[in-house]
């Protein structure tokens, strides 16, 4: 008799901790992965209206500035920069991956915060507000600026 009773309380301990176990896996919420979801930012942006500059590639100075203009097509930007530094861009659908020694983050006083992306002759800064873009065309010696709004001017 004891030796059932042993093998029952055995049996119903491995069910137990087999339910246990089950049921964590199951119903328990142990977050996501830090690593598998490591962004430091991660935004998306939308910007209604465009001007375009001519600028000084020496000394960045801009000037002489067309009207601002509302766009045709609205301009989607993400941005996502991992902890480990990479940095994935999306412009209006079209992918762009960079390494750390292709952006820099900083800080003007004019519009704020931003990551600034160096591709051949061509340079992107992207304000963490929101509000502003820059397509910098050093080629061309002209800066695109897209805004959010209107009311940022």
């Amino acid at each position: 008799m004891i030796n059932s009773f042993k093998k029952l309380f055995k049996t119903a301990l491995f069910m137990a901790s087999f339910f246990t176990v089950l049921f964590c896996l199951t119903a328990c919420d142990l977050g996501p992965d830090p690593q598998a979801d490591g962004a430091r930012f991660n935004k998306r942006y939308y910007y209604y209206y465009v001007q375009t500059c001519s600028y000084n590639t020496v000394s960045n100075d801009v000037y002489l500035c067309s009207d601002i203009e509302s766009l045709d097509k609205t301009m989607r930007v993400g941005l996502r920069v991992d902890n480990d530094g990479f940095a994935s861009l999306d412009l209006n659908g079209d992918p762009y991956y960079y390494t750390e020694s292709e952006y820099v983050e900083g800080y003007d006083p004019e519009f704020g915060s931003y990551f600034h992306f160096f591709q051949d002759d061509d340079e992107l800064t992207v304000y963490k507000d929101g509000l502003t873009l820059a397509y910098w065309n050093s080629f061309d010696g002209t800066v695109t600026y897209y805004y959010y709004d209107f009311f940022y001017f």
